[in-house]
């Protein structure tokens, strides 16, 4: 039998193009730091030059993890969406979902739970600026929304202007309070005997 001889393919194979963003396995989880982290119920109140602006209503949960670098509880929120879909993009396992495309079925007025973290982001150097990553943008219903509060919150209200100091973001008691035992009955001590 003859040697069977190998004809080059016609087509030459495709170069693969590596991906703009490596997956979140290939990135080093180990440099991350999370400064803050903020839960949300917050109105949508539009978008303009690529930022999309919410009005924080109420927060379910805020957690300070680095008091010297987190941010405070805020009254609203601008979200640069490239940016957003840059870290969605970075620490999700696909970009599914990105922030750009929920904003974009939003309407001005839509009432939204809205997670975001501050934080250094793997790979950054350790002195860089915190940005703010967005895990969770989605629009509520009323009742979600109350649900939400039921689960998360009893809501506290915040005091108003004072002495021209801004009120304070819209927080509520993460841990709703348990009620206290009831008291035993004390009987009231007796009075000293007379001497």
């Amino acid at each position: 039998m003859g040697k069977k001889s190998k004809k080059p393919s016609k087509q030459a194979p495709k170069p693969k193009a590596p991906p703009a963003v490596p997956p979140a396995e290939a990135v080093p989880q180990a440099s991350a730091q999370i400064y803050s982290a903020h839960k949300t119920i917050a109105v949508y109140q539009g978008t303009e030059d690529g930022v999309a602006t919410f009005g924080v209503a109420t927060y379910l949960r805020y957690a300070k993890a680095d008091a010297s670098k987190a941010e405070e509880p805020r009254h609203d929120l601008a979200l640069p969406l490239a940016e957003a879909d840059r870290h969605t993009a970075l620490l999700s396992e696909s970009a599914e979902g990105a922030i750009s495309s929920v904003v974009a079925s939003l309407s001005i007025g839509d009432r939204v739970e809205l997670e975001w973290l501050q934080m250094r982001l793997p790979g950054a150097a350790f002195d860089s600026e915190p940005v703010r990553v967005c895990p969770k943008l989605a629009r509520v219903t009323e009742a979600e929304e109350k649900a939400l509060i039921e689960q998360w919150c009893q809501k506290v209200p915040a005091p108003g202007l004072v002495s021209g100091v801004p009120r304070p973001a819209p927080i509520c008691a993460p841990c709703k309070p348990a009620k206290p035992p009831p008291r035993a009955a004390v009987e009231p001590p007796a009075p000293p005997a007379p001497r």
